[in-house]
């Protein structure tokens, strides 16, 4: 699956297609007054058939990693980070989601719409930001060099609870908001944020689920900076695109990293035969 390293790229090519898709729909398909959408506006058609494509590719790809591939026994063998560069784009962006978090903080001191969160509420959302950043971090440093297993699995979960933690926030602001395309993007979007990081930490637990892990991440790589384009401080919208990058070169490191199936064993290939028999 080396040749498919650079698909995540690609997905993530399509989500600032994507992006783009959502900011004119936020422009121009809703109604100043009512709030309504125009029904079956293009631009939302186009984002429709977009996401409907990209899902298909995703699973695709995840499908025939299966088929095709050996899912790997570690997490360093995931997301083996193998070059310089690669370590160093990834640390920096979990550098960015963590001074985010402390935009954030402060922002909310000052009197900045934090997703109508306040009091410990705030606090928490900051901190799972702030260790969300600090987790991709060990993540990177776990996949390019020996990384005590505790700290690398405490970092791998961060990115998932800020993402559960983000879409409960954001449904909560809209749970009385009747028109559901202009909130759903963005649930969407932190849903697969959330399920991608948490099956792609399974690989540190030793409970690995490569399918999975696949195309929820690579949706999540979509589907994150379209989120980004929703009404928010522009400290709340990097860290999504931040993140989407970052699941982009972990997915890459994954698919370089996958190798053919084992084929079986002489004994196995015996036992099965007599089995058959």
């Amino acid at each position: 699956m080396r040749k498919c390293r650079f698909v995540p790229g690609l997905f993530l090519l399509l989500g600032a297609v994507g992006a783009v898709l959502r900011r004119v729909e936020l422009a121009t398909v809703f109604d100043p007054i009512s709030g309504l959408p125009t029904p079956n506006a293009p631009v939302s058609v186009a984002l429709t058939v977009l996401t409907a494509l990209a899902l298909v590719a995703a699973v695709a790809v995840a499908l025939t990693a299966r088929r095709k591939c050996e899912a790997p026994e570690s997490f360093r063998e995931a997301y083996p980070v193998k070059s310089p560069l690669t370590f160093g784009v990834m640390a920096v962006l979990g550098a960015v989601v963590t001074v985010c978090a402390a935009l954030t903080f402060r922002g909310m001191r000052a009197g900045y719409w934090i997703l109508n969160l306040a009091g410990p509420a705030a606090a928490a959302f900051v901190l799972l930001m702030a260790l969300a950043g600090c987790g991709m971090i060990l993540m990177a440093w776990g996949g390019r060099g020996s990384l005590d297993k505790a700290f690398l699995r405490l970092g791998s979960v961060m990115p998932a609870l800020l993402c559960c933690y983000w879409m409960v926030a954001w449904y909560r602001v809209n749970a009385g908001n009747p028109v559901l395309l202009e909130y759903a993007c963005p649930c969407l979007a932190f849903a697969a944020g959330a399920m991608g990081a948490f099956y792609g930490a399974g690989f540190a637990f030793g409970r690995r689920n490569l399918t999975a892990t696949l195309w929820l991440s690579l949706m999540a790589v979509y589907l994150l900076p379209a989120a980004a384009m929703s009404p928010a401080p522009w400290f709340l919208r990097v860290p999504l695109v931040a993140m989407a990058a970052y699941f982009a070169l972990q997915m890459g490191c994954l698919l370089s990293a996958l190798g053919p199936k084992k084929a079986p064993e002489p004994e196995e290939q015996e036992t099965s035969k007599e089995n058959q028999e």
